[in-house]
């Protein structure tokens, strides 16, 4: 028993817990301060039970000071005084306070994901996005939706980190009903070729049922639809509509009729989010731009590419070569479009379609008399404002008329352009080199991840039974596709010898890979384009 100046503490904390109990907390606030005055403030029991009154009181802050008070004093409950007193203080508008508990008690547990939510939201309150960074993914251990929801919000669906799967799995097992969780796992779970994860929901939604609703398939984005549906009609149901409205059925009579003034020269402008060297569009696209006849056109740029992604010499050097360019960056898309109408444009090419980063509905605001859309999104660019879509005759068959609103603009051979001067050619690289085996056939794909569907995996089994000699050589970029695409195919009775991985690589280094004897192999339903490209939009000429 604790003695304070000869009086037992035991009576009066006694009595203090049996008041507190008895729902008389200003009773038992007396005895506390009995107990505080005759010494107790050293006594972790006395001063958290003070805490917990004051709570009961309404005296958040001053409860808060007392909870402080106790996890400094050491006692085993350190971590559940500095957690209280932290979220005190927030619930308070101590900001500062909360925090310095909050990161106390992070030293304790430094995975209790009550303690991480309440830190993130105070750095985030102050700023500190680094401190942010480190912490955000701690949050998907959570099983609690608001702490779930926050780390959705600070993470999204990052297609390079398999976190954020399982973060979206979460999230979908407690909102069942919410379509778009389920569209994101979908969507991740093609680009880690987790085909297990798309099993699980197959089961919940068959693909039938699925098609069949078409309000779910309209909370689709229409390039996640392509990469599993081969239905035409389906795919034009496809138009991500938690973000982009339906279109006004009098929008393309109000910007055909709005007054416009043609000149000698046609003003084209290209609208896009990928005007820097890097980007697999402007390997295709540079040469056309720098050879538009300057007597006959006029050429803008308009662009939303984020200034991150054009700060390189290499990509200022080459944005010079292409033209005059208008940045778009912070404005709304009804200010973007009046900017574009400033340059009296004549048509306008949007490079995106339903691609990410689009910024089409910029279109939506009567941009200019003629609208296009050609390159990034070949399909049609549903609920956005647009007269013809370049193609040619396999991208755009006749066949494929009905589901377009878009006329068709063909190109007499392929609607893909190449850049020359992006082109490396270098020496050919060796099997030996790339660690292939020089006596087998090499099937080669190195197309992005999410293209390899189950179908796919399926049919490159059924190939690789057929010709036992050969090997399947394929990009990887992530441990956890690999791992999927390895299960998938022994599940299938593929051996792990007959599947290479090999990781991404430079572009001239790509391309030099290629040259050993291989055979491009063309997953299906979303298929590369002549020649097969990487996952970043590289082409393989094999």
């Amino acid at each position: 028993m604790n003695v304070v100046d000869g009086v037992p503490m035991s009576s009066d904390i006694g009595q203090a817990r049996a008041a507190y109990a008895g729902g008389d907390y200003n009773l038992a606030l007396d005895h506390l301060n009995h107990l505080l005055t005759a010494g107790g403030a050293t006594d972790e029991a006395v001063v958290g039970l003070l805490g917990e009154t004051l709570v009961k009181l309404g005296m958040k802050a001053e409860a808060a000071e007392f909870f402080q008070h106790a996890a400094g004093l050491g006692g085993a409950n350190a971590f559940s005084h500095f957690s209280r007193a932290a979220k005190l203080y927030f619930d308070a508008g101590r900001d500062d306070l909360a925090l310095v508990c909050s990161m106390r008690a992070n030293q304790f547990e430094p995975e209790d994901t009550d303690t991480i939510f309440m830190l993130t939201k105070l750095l985030q309150r102050s700023g500190d996005a680094a401190l942010v960074d480190q912490l955000k993914y701690k949050l998907i251990a959570s099983e609690k939706p608001d702490q779930l929801a926050l780390a959705l919000d600070l993470i999204g669906a990052n297609r390079w980190d398999v976190r954020s799967l399982i973060l979206l799995r979460k999230l979908r097992k407690l909102h069942p009903k919410n379509m778009v969780y389920r569209n994101a796992v979908m969507s991740l779970a093609r680009e880690f070729c987790d085909y297990d994860v798309l099993d699980e929901e197959d089961s919940l939604i068959p693909p039938a049922k699925w098609q069949s609703r078409s309000e779910w398939v309209a909370q689709e984005t229409p390039h996640d639809n392509i990469h599993w549906c081969d239905n035409e009609a389906v795919n034009r149901l496809a138009r991500n509509a938690e973000t982009i409205g339906a279109l006004s059925p009098s929008a393309t009579a109000q910007r055909r009729s709005r007054k416009h003034v043609w000149g000698e020269k046609i003003r084209i402008g290209y609208l896009s989010a990928d005007f820097f060297d890097a980007h697999a569009t402007m390997r295709l696209l540079g040469d056309v731009l720098r050879q538009h006849d300057p007597e006959r056109f006029d050429i803008t740029l308009f662009c939303h590419t984020p200034p991150r992604l054009t700060a390189a010499p290499s990509a200022k050097a080459a944005r010079q070569q292409w033209g005059r360019i208008v940045d778009l960056n912070g404005l709304t898309d009804a200010q973007a479009a009046a900017r574009i109408r400033e340059r009296n444009i004549d048509v306008l090419v949007d490079l995106k379609g339903h691609t990410a980063h689009s910024r089409a509905t910029i279109l939506n605001h009567g941009a200019a008399p003629v609208q296009v859309t050609w390159l990034g999104f070949p399909g049609s660019v549903v609920d956005i404002d647009i007269d013809y879509v370049i193609g040619d005759a396999v991208v755009t068959p006749d066949s494929s008329k009905p589901f377009y609103r878009e006329k068709f603009c063909r190109l007499p051979e392929s609607y893909q352009p190449n850049d020359p001067q992006t082109r490396a050619l270098p020496p050919a690289s060796t099997r030996s080199d790339l660690g292939l085996p020089a006596d087998r056939f090499v099937f080669a794909s190195f197309n992005g991840a999410a293209k390899i569907s189950r179908r796919t995996i399926t049919l490159w089994s059924r190939i690789l039974a057929d010709a036992p000699n050969a090997i399947l050589w394929l990009m990887c970029t992530s441990q956890a596709m690999e791992a999927n695409i390895r299960r998938r195919f022994e599940r299938l009775g593929v051996g792990r010898e007959r599947v290479i991985f090999a990781a991404a690589a430079p572009y001239a280094d790509h391309i030099a890979s290629c040259g050993p004897r291989t055979l491009p192999s063309t997953p299906f339903p979303a298929t590369a384009t002549r020649p097969p490209r990487t996952s970043s939009g590289r082409d393989c000429r094999c």
